[in-house]
């Protein structure tokens, strides 16, 4: 079962490199836990508005119909009412069921080894047939909470895909997706979706 993926990941301007570091890696930290995975949809957001991120969240999860999206960023305690750290917010208001216990395991792991991760606020939950789950994106954060609950994330979707089919039964790689702001935004182009296909067969 192929799970079709997109990142959005929400940066600092002065941290716009390492918001590309963090697309690159997320589809490395995905291949560990030895599910099949395609980054079909990949962008960055510079201090966004929060119904930029909503918007971003009901196109992937309406049209593109994407499996599993993961933000990244934007999770920690901020002064309210104010324009930052609003993932959480913006996650929960186009959620249809929520799944707190994704983020609770995440937070209880991380947190045996780094206590920075009881500052994070970040949800989980579904819309539609996708799963949307938010990371942190502070260092050395990020990956610890995923790993989390990388056995989990495939048992979720084929749930969600029970009553309706396969889970990333149509493999074609999406359109880009259009915004008004500042993405980075790649779909995945034909030879990178043969190589993907080929290291998960010699993986295999």
């Amino acid at each position: 079962m192929y799970l079709r993926c997109g990142f959005l990941v929400i940066a600092d301007p002065a941290d716009s490199e390492k918001a590309d570091a963090v697309l690159e890696a997320l589809p490395r930290l995905l291949g560990g836990g030895g599910g099949s995975f395609l980054p079909l949809a990949r962008r960055v957001y510079l201090e966004p508005p929060r119904y930029q991120v909503e918007e971003t969240l009901r196109q992937w999860s309406d049209e593109e119909e994407l499996d599993l999206i993961l933000t990244v960023g934007g999770t920690f305690p901020a002064p309210g009412p104010s324009a930052g750290e609003i993932v959480p917010e913006a996650t929960a208001e186009v959620l249809e069921r929520l799944m707190p216990s994704l983020p609770e395991r995440m937070r209880s792991r991380a947190a045996a080894t780094n206590p920075a991760a009881l500052l994070d606020r970040g949800v989980a939950g579904i819309r539609g047939r996708t799963l949307i789950v938010n990371l942190p994106g502070e260092e050395g954060l990020t990956a610890v909470f995923l790993e989390s609950i990388l056995d989990v994330i495939p048992h979720v979707a084929a749930r969600l895909a029970a009553d309706g089919g396969e889970a990333g039964a149509n493999l074609a790689p999406p359109e880009p997706a259009q915004t008004d702001s500042q993405p980075e935004s790649k779909g995945l182009d034909r030879e990178e979706f043969a190589a993907f296909l080929q290291r998960r067969q010699e993986d295999a």
